[in-house]
């Protein structure tokens, strides 16, 4: 595991967060901090509500009720009566969401733009920042993720790996606090997974504060610096991955963790690179 224990003021700070979708409430009340530094990582089955909780947070998805604040800031807190204390709209949003940036699990890479075009776009449309700025730390983030021979190439030319990879560096390029990565492996063949996986280790190494939901419970256990499982919209367990993973106590847990040991060997290469 990355050995970051952060004491300081939570980054991102959700209380009591509750979402329905028509009758069918998919969180029952997510309280959930997340300091600088932190990588945690949010596990359960399918439809647990992990990706609704993590869209929350930048709200792509907003709560039925409850309250998110972004380095103090509140951005969002509706009483369960549906009365609106805070509510960001327009601008504020878009501003909000550039210190946390977001991977998902499809790229949604611009097809008609270039590697190097789709990285410089954020900043270039909602920071109004000037190209040669831009562009330089644009080349600079895909050196990082080892993208930077392929800044002419356009999307369409590039493997599954290779694009989430630029999707990244995309992210990074608005320069966020944060970043929230929404199963970013699960859309990518065996063999590409590592590619990511070496990415986001990276990141974390280097002190990036991370909400990640993943299915690669070996990234889990070495990475995560924290680990929370969601169960039918509510969380069933947290704590250090050594915890949750090897020593659980909820039998939910027990269960889905069953296959961690396959998975923790295949990560094992990539972790002592």
């Amino acid at each position: 595991m990355i050995p970051v224990q952060s004491t300081a003021d939570p980054l991102v700070e959700l209380r009591d967060i509750r979402k329905c979708f028509g009758s069918h409430e998919v969180l029952k009340g997510i309280d959930l901090d997340v300091r600088p530094g932190e990588v945690v990582a949010l596990l359960g089955s399918s439809g647990s509500g992990k990706t609704t909780l993590l869209r929350c947070v930048n709200l792509l998805d907003q709560p039925s009720s409850g309250r998110i604040a972004i380095a103090g800031q509140p951005i969002y807190d509706r009483s369960p009566d549906g009365r609106d204390n805070v509510h960001l709209k327009g601008r504020d949003i878009w501003a909000m969401r550039s210190r946390v940036g977001m991977v998902f699990q499809q790229f949604n890479l611009f097809p008609h733009m270039s590697v190097l075009a789709n990285v410089m776009e954020g900043p270039r449309t909602v920071l109004g920042e000037d190209d040669r700025t831009n562009r330089e730390r644009a080349m600079d983030l895909l050196a990082k993720v080892g993208m930077a021979d392929f800044a002419d190439r356009m999307p369409t030319r590039l493997s599954g790996g290779q694009k989430q990879r630029v999707s990244i560096a995309r992210a990074l390029n608005m320069r966020p606090a944060m970043m929230l990565f929404d199963e970013p492996t699960s859309a990518l063949d065996p063999e590409l997974v590592g590619e990511v996986l070496n990415t986001m280790i990276t990141l974390a190494r280097e002190g990036m504060t991370m909400l990640v939901v993943t299915h690669e419970l070996g990234f889990a256990l070495e990475v995560a610096t924290r680990v929370v499982f969601l169960d039918q919209g509510a969380i069933a367990a947290q704590g250090t991955p050594q915890q949750v993973l090897l020593h659980p106590e909820n039998e939910r847990v027990r269960t889905f963790v069953n296959r961690f040991h396959a998975t923790a060997e295949l990560m094992r290469p990539l972790l002592s690179t």
